[in-house]
């Protein structure tokens, strides 16, 4: 249907556009596209303000086209939303950050993440959709938007295959806009994940139990969750040990994880296989070497116990300076 936005656009806009800003006129047909009631009417539009703009900017066009896109994507059209998609992601890939305008890059990591949720792939989605909240304001976006990204983000990263520290999600402003609501508890379940505190995870899973069982997505992969809690718990106890302290035996590491020696190795093996750690297991000692332990978005309580480590590290290494220094002016006296 016609309104008055569309005829505003089509008898205002378009008969000056070469004189204005092609982003600009780009933005208002897609503001002007949205009280169009008829998809196919408002696609329509959207593909002939993006013809419109293409002679002058590109950008404008993919502006357009991510539009589109996502319009596509709610009629549940997903093949065709993806292969328009891929369009605007060459167009992205060739362009560094800077060059490209905030509110395409806003719109294109959104249209993306829209789809990748659809599709299921929660390890991508929750990379696209911090993306998105990177390129946009989070103040000004409604409330019931950010709860919406905020609880949608949350569930992808508990259910990730590969998302292992939620550091850069929790010092996200998005997820404030769930605290005193009945989706608090994901935030609560997010930090206990984060620290690896398996205490804090059944007290969030006791407490909020009820309310978790109605999350069709935690409810089926609950096995899934368990593992990765203990693979968390690991991660955060191998990543604060000291540096002359990379052996660990599997006694310490049932005591973290919360799990029997027996299944201690299992833990390992699969903390090593999807690549989060780095090391050698010792069978006959029962203990693991570290060599690696996958880096994290650090809060600031983390910041500061890094910060002493590398302090006492220092202390020690100077020492040894001074050990060494005595050592070779005794030396050179005989």
């Amino acid at each position: 249907g016609i309104n008055a936005e569309y005829m505003g656009f089509t008898k205002v806009v378009l008969p000056i556009h070469l004189k204005l800003n092609p982003l600009s006129v780009a933005k208002l047909g897609v503001i002007c596209s949205k009280p169009i009631k008829d998809p196919e009417e408002s696609r329509k539009f959207l593909s002939s303000c993006g013809d419109t703009v293409k002679p002058k900017s590109e950008e404008a066009f993919i502006l357009c086209r991510c539009e589109e896109a996502s319009l596509i994507l709610r009629l549940s059209n997903i093949k065709e939303s993806k292969k328009i998609l891929e369009e605007c992601t060459t167009f992205i890939r060739n362009h560094e950050a800077q060059d490209v305008d905030p509110s395409v890059l806003s719109t294109y990591h959104c249209c993306y993440a829209s789809y990748l949720k659809a599709s299921g792939q929660f390890d991508e989605f929750y990379k696209e959709a911090l993306l998105f909240l990177v390129y946009s304001d989070i103040e000004t976006m409604p409330i019931d938007q950010q709860q919406k990204w905020a609880y949608d983000i949350g569930l992808a990263a508990l259910l990730g295959e590969k998302i292992y520290n939620f550091g850069e999600l929790l010092a996200n402003p998005v997820l404030k806009s769930l605290e005193s609501t009945n989706l608090q508890w994901i935030g609560e379940l997010l930090r206990a994940f984060n620290r690896g505190d398996m205490v804090a995870y059944q007290t969030v899973t006791t407490t909020h139990g009820a309310k978790m069982g109605q999350v069709a997505e935690l409810k089926n992969k609950a096995p899934f969750l368990q593992n990765k809690i203990k693979l968390m718990a690991l991660l955060n106890y191998l990543f604060g040990l000291s540096v002359d302290h990379t052996i660990v035996s599997f006694k310490d590491v049932s005591e973290r994880t919360n799990t029997p020696v027996g299944e201690v190795e299992f833990i390992l093996l699969k903390a090593l296989s999807i690549g989060i750690i780095k090391g050698i297991i010792d069978q006959v000692a029962q203990t693991i070497s570290v060599s690696w332990v996958q880096a994290r978005v650090l809060d600031r309580e983390e910041i500061k116990s890094l910060a002493s480590k590398v302090a006492t590290w220092s202390d020690s290494v100077r020492n040894l300076l001074d050990t060494v220094s005595i050592t070779s002016s005794a030396l050179a006296q005989e």
